[in-house]
């Protein structure tokens, strides 16, 4: 039985260089060894691709396609702060990270 640790779910909008040129695309989950993206075109697997992420580039290779979804791993492991990142929107709650529930105590 094959094991994956689990992968957070988003809807993070990234600019991804590939070797068919610069596509814009969706993070869908994410964890830190792959993700799960969407928006990507004319790729296969073994293809390396960048991740622009708040002015750093993350590396990764593609492991395999589905329709509109594709599958990443990252080279090297991404950091848990990269990771809590990309579970956000860029221009979404900028408190909050894991564990958080999404709302204050006053609301409760």
């Amino acid at each position: 039985m094959h094991y994956r640790p689990h992968r957070y779910l988003t809807q993070f909008p990234v600019d991804m260089r590939t070797p068919a040129g610069l596509q814009r695309g969706k993070v869908l989950d994410v964890n830190n060894g792959g993700a799960r993206v969407s928006g990507l075109r004319n790729l296969r697997q073994g293809d390396k691709i960048e991740l622009e992420l708040l002015s750093h580039r993350l590396t990764a290779v593609i492991r395999w396609t589905r329709g509109e979804s594709t599958g990443i791993t990252f080279l090297p492991r991404i950091t848990d702060h990269q990771v809590d990142t990309l579970r956000y929107r860029p221009d979404g709650r900028k408190n909050g990270g894991r564990g958080s529930v999404g709302f204050g105590f006053a609301q409760l």
